[in-house]
């Protein structure tokens, strides 16, 4: 289903936890679109939405809040719902979004389970429906470079890739101690890993073996604050995972991101959190520095897409896909095949 972009677009969303914020950004800024924002709700009735309430974006449109979504969907009949929200309701209300017609922009991960992932897919491919994940890394200008270079053969045939998704311990809600409401953190931080591989490589995983722990933090022990695996990617490349709530809370930066990737004639290395790149092979030694809080738009070419007629892309299925097999394996202590039939 396309939508006629040349006038306003009406914009709703649901939901007061992840990074939406990142979302209206892109909307505040832009040039190009009228992106009008017309309701908002929680995602269950005790949801606090101020983290994005207060956002200029949303405060200059003095849109309404509704009592709930169903209200909300049918009152504003938006082209387009923004969901972020505690990760178990994602999927609940990406299906009613897509039964009122609505293209998403959604928090990962996309769902917690096979049955629910599988579900939102072919519903949103048979309605002609997009559907883009809150994947915001690949706004950075670093991992965007690094893109470039690998793309243009810089560094030859990608042969191993090393990962690496810190973030702070930070104000955990006590939801993350639930499995059933949180998902676990390959989900919801592991994914950042396998994102950031795709992103660069073109690469998918196709077999995972993977362990998460809590080390740390036994306040809420069901929340993992580490964890690492071995993922085989396309053509038999070999892809080291590791994440962890660890990183110390008088870091300069919230996270820490960063992917190494190995050619057959070179070397790559990006910061995406200290908006840096190293290339090394034969000819060469280059050491970029970007600027980490200029980004590339994702959202905006989003929403240009959506004039064409295009297929669904499969990109954020498939990742949250990765993501759930990397837990599973984690869970049974096995390898886990991964499903790329989207």
């Amino acid at each position: 289903m396309t939508i006629n972009t040349s006038n306003s677009l009406k914009v709703a969303f649901v939901g007061g936890f992840g990074h939406a914020n990142s979302v209206f950004n892109e909307f505040l800024n832009s040039q190009k679109e009228k992106i009008n924002c017309v309701g908002y709700s929680s995602a269950y009735e005790e949801e606090n939405l101020d983290c994005f309430v207060k956002h200029p974006w949303i405060e200059k449109s003095k849109a309404p809040r509704f009592l709930n979504v169903e209200q909300l969907l049918l009152t504003t009949r938006p082209d387009i719902l923004v969901i972020s929200t505690r990760p178990d309701y994602m999927p609940k209300i990406a299906l009613k979004g897509l039964d009122a017609g609505c293209h998403l922009i959604i928090e990962k991960p996309l769902a917690l389970d096979s049955k629910n992932l599988r579900e939102l897919y072919n519903k949103a491919k048979s309605a002609r429906l997009s559907v883009m994940g809150m994947l915001s890394m690949r706004s950075n200008l670093a991992f965007n470079k690094a893109k470039e270079m690998i793309s243009s053969g810089e560094i030859g045939k990608v042969v191993l890739i090393n990962t690496r998704k810190s973030y702070k311990w930070g104000n955990r809600p006590e939801w993350f101690n639930d499995r059933q409401k949180y998902g676990g953190t390959w989900p919801w931080i592991g994914i950042h890993n396998l994102d950031m591989t795709h992103f660069l490589t073109g690469l998918c995983a196709t077999h995972v073996i993977a362990t998460h722990r809590n080390k740390n933090h036994t306040d809420l022990p069901q929340c993992e604050d580490t964890a690492t695996a071995l993922f085989t990617l396309e053509g038999d490349v070999q892809m080291v995972a590791s994440i962890d709530l660890c990183r110390p809370e008088s870091a300069p930066t919230w996270g820490d991101d960063w992917i190494r990737v190995v050619g057959s004639t070179g070397v790559l290395e990006a910061n995406g959190s200290a908006g840096k790149v190293t290339l090394i092979n034969s000819n060469r030694l280059s050491e970029l520095t970007f600027p980490i809080h200029d980004l590339n738009p994702i959202y905006e070419p989003f929403i240009e897409s959506l004039r064409e007629k295009k297929d669904l892309d499969p990109t954020p299925f498939y990742l949250t896909a990765a993501a759930l097999a990397a837990r599973e394996s984690a869970d049974k202590g096995c390898e886990i095949k991964v499903d790329l039939n989207w």
